[in-house]
């Protein structure tokens, strides 16, 4: 078997998918209510209004070459010609239109690939080492797990509806290739007593606090891989919090709960799967057509050896050669997508892997075969003819489409790569095998940015008033199953001179590479320092008026700003403009001969980010926070009286109010007063009671169909709903209250139940 099997229950799901598609497209259902029914599905709104995107799961990275040269196909006919690696090392599609994507995923579908739980609160895109199968230092393959427990959870029912994504990973060796130490479920092959199984690590990841994983268990028979997978999900989705989604995933829940709390939880799960049995994971050997490896011994031509050098790297069966195919910025043009595929078509189906640094391998080849491959290759991506540090950087989609982006890191490395390649005369870069810089457009981390030697992550700065694109840097990483070390905060640098950074980083790397093992035993070593000092020349920019290019991002046509970008998008970006806001007005209050004017601009200019404004002169400063703060009452209109004329010492009372409200501001940008605002002004009206018989309805439809009849009604009214005895009322109740409304009452009516909820 080469790919996962799409269970009833998916056909099943798409089929409701459908009909909800066509109700949206009617305009019969609400755009929110299809947001939570489309994202589960792997479908994205980009940026771009009217555009989308859909995920792809490729488990373990693995695809065939007639499932590659379909994705060409619908890449050409629907998408933007490309084909996008992500950082878990399935595909994308950008740029879709909402009409398409049922097409999409029925062909999707039809050849064995599904976006279910592509996206959301769902488990994700199970990934694996991407050399497995294939690596000289592997105990065992651990693709045919990644499939398997692939199919497994797609045909469990909670599988998408969980507090947060759940992400699983399985690596081969102790190298921990495949992250199993920085991820919720984590498995790292180990043989004890001759039987197979896997050492266990819980609750990794990278992003707001991130940690590594812990030591679950030394060792897990591989029968047991989803009895174990299965059991802490069940607790993650019976305990996690649904309220706040920035302390949702499972790392925030053991810290929660403690260690011991959370292993008697999962053992009381245990028992309960083993108690309902089907919990055995079925595991089938992947099939491999094997060229001929007896032929005479292979000499690589002089003509292609550099690429051989730096790419081919021998398996460990003997007389096999896999090849690592640096792909820029993760896209394939389908073009040579298509031309690819049917080059490896006669070679089998194991010969694919997408990878989570965004590259693809090729693998199972002899060494003929191989070598036949170099020109297609040559043309695939630029990459291809350069070191391999080109194609080892990582870089999210960020602000260009990225609906959370803050700067745009796939433009900075087209600026870094340019740089560079004007060096590779001068540079030795070949010397850097290995190195990987890798960069994400908030904090989030899609671009992983704690696990690249050299990582960035974007942020905003202000200079004379005006918002620009920079980076915090961090350097250092180590990864291993014996303990995994994520990068360390190395100083900040602003977008406008990350190549210039970058090329002098490297340089200074260049003079030591030969006396350290690894960039990180260097930055260990005294490194950290030097990096962080380099990093200091490159964080002031010209004034505006000098140069106004640091204030646009890369490949972007207006200034840099947060404005327009949404709440929920930009919440990262925001908190950095208002902290930084926050400690000048504060240096600013410590002076002895206080400037009068900078702090009633410092305090008025803090929270209008909050609003969705970027004033940037005096005059619409103080203007737009006489709109959004005075006009609206969140504060006395005897501060509106403090913003005319000139600035004098009651602008110290202006600065301490604002920081009160600004203590009183909850993480979804309300204040304490807006609140109550809000309540003062409810009609204390009684409500209608409106209806819904769900009886006979299965999890988790029943659920999805409460929250599109709470779509239909208004705040503070009342929707009753029958449920049936079991699953249901077990679960949607919970469901109902972890997005914030109030389950009144439930009371028994005949053999089901009936849910009295106030919605909030």
């Amino acid at each position: 078997m080469s790919h996962y099997i799409i269970p009833q229950l998916v056909y099943d799901d798409l089929e409701v998918f459908k009909k909800n598609h066509a109700d949206f497209l009617a305009g019969t259902l609400d755009e929110l209510t299809f947001k939570t029914m489309r994202v589960p599905f792997g479908v994205y709104e980009q940026r771009e209004a009217n555009t989308f995107m859909v995920r792809i799961k490729l488990a373990g990275g693995i695809l065939t070459p007639t499932q590659l040269l379909t994705l060409a196909d619908l890449a050409e006919k629907y998408a933007h010609e490309a084909i996008h690696i992500t950082t878990r090392g399935g595909a994308q599609l950008h740029y879709v239109k909402i009409e398409d994507i049922i097409d999409i995923i029925t062909t999707l579908h039809s050849i064995g690939l599904s976006g279910r739980g592509g996206g959301g609160n769902t488990v994700r895109n199970i990934t694996a080492d991407p050399l497995a199968g294939t690596a000289p230092d592997e105990v065992f393959d651990v693709s045919p797990y990644a499939l398997a427990l692939t199919t497994k959870m797609l045909e469990q029912k909670d599988s998408f509806a969980l507090p947060r994504k759940f992400k699983i990973t399985f690596s081969g060796s102790e190298a921990d290739r495949g992250y199993a130490t920085i991820h919720d479920v984590g498995f790292i092959a180990k043989i004890e007593n001759g039987v197979k199984g896997f050492k266990l690590f819980v609750a990794g990841g990278m992003g707001a606090k991130s940690r590594v994983g812990s030591k679950f268990l030394d060792f897990v028979p591989d029968t047991e891989v989803f009895l174990y997978a299965q059991a802490i999900k069940q607790v993650f989705d019976q305990n996690g919090n649904r309220k706040n989604k920035h302390a949702a995933r499972l790392r925030f829940l053991i810290e929660e709960l403690g260690m011991d709390e959370f292993r008697r939880l999962v053992n009381v799960e245990i028992e309960a799967i083993k108690a309902k049995g089907d919990w055995e994971l079925p595991i089938v050997e992947i099939e491999r057509t094997i060229g001929n490896t007896e032929s005479e011994p292979f000499n690589v031509p002089a003509s292609i050896s550099k690429w051989w050098n730096r790419y081919v790297y021998a398996q460990k069966q003997a007389g096999l050669y896999g090849c690592k195919v640096p792909v820029h910025l993760g896209d394939i043009h389908f073009n040579h997508a298509r031309a690819l595929a049917n080059a490896l078509l006669p070679f089998g189906e194991d010969v694919l892997r997408f990878t989570g640094d965004q590259n693809l391998y090729i693998r199972n080849l002899t060494a003929p075969q191989m070598a036949s491959l170099h020109d297609i290759l040559q043309h695939f991506s630029k990459d291809v003819v350069r070191p391999t540090l080109f194609g080892d950087m990582v870089a999210c989609t960020g602000a260009a489409t990225c609906q959370l982006g803050i700067a745009r890191p796939r433009g900075a490395v087209d600026a870094i790569q340019k740089r560079l390649s004007k060096l590779l005369d001068e540079r030795d870069y070949d010397a850097l095998q290995g190195f990987k810089i890798h960069l994400s457009g908030c904090p989030n981390s899609c671009g992983k940015h704690l696990i690249g030697d050299l990582g960035f992550f974007g942020k905003v700065q202000r200079n004379e008033g005006y918002s620009y694109p920079a980076y915090n840097v961090v350097a250092g990483t180590r990864t291993s199953g014996e303990g995994t070390v994520f990068a360390q905060k190395a100083g900040d640098v602003a977008a406008f001179h990350l190549p210039a950074f970058v090329e002098e980083v490297l340089d200074t790397w260049l003079k030591h590479v030969k006396k350290y093992e690894s960039f990180a035993d260097w930055i260990d070593d005294g490194g950290l320092k030097i990096v962080e000092e380099i990093s200091k020349k490159y964080v002031e920019i010209p004034s505006f008026n000098d140069d106004k290019n640091p204030y646009f991002d890369y490949n972007a046509v207006e200034l840099f700003s947060l404005k327009g970008r949404g709440v929920g998008e930009c919440s990262a970006g925001m908190y950095d403009l208002i902290e930084a806001d926050k400690k000048a007005l504060k240096e600013a209050l410590e002076k002895e001969e206080k400037d009068f004017e900078l702090i009633r601009l410092l305090s008025a200019r803090m929270l209008l980010v909050t609003r969705g404004e970027d004033a940037r002169d005096k005059a619409g400063v103080l203007k737009a926070f006489k709109t959004h703060f005075i006009d609206t009452t969140l504060l006395n209109a005897y501060f509106g009286t403090m913003l005319e004329g000139d600035a004098d010492e009651k602008s110290i009372e202006l600065a301490e109010e604002v920081m009160k409200l600004y203590a009183s501001m909850d993480h979804t940008l309300k204040f304490a007063k807006e609140k109550e605002l809000a309540a003062a002004a409810e009609v204390k009206e009684e409500k209608a009671v409106h209806f819904k018989d769900l009886s006979g309805v299965a999890c988790p439809m029943n659920f999805v169909k409460t929250k599109m009849e709470l779509s239909k009604i208004g705040s503070g009214e009342v929707l009753e709903i029958l449920l049936d005895d079991g699953a249901p009322i077990d679960n949607v109740p919970k469901s109902v209250a972890g997005e914030g409304h109030k389950v009144e009452a439930t009371t028994k009516e005949g053999n089901g139940w009936r849910v009295r909820i106030v919605k909030k």
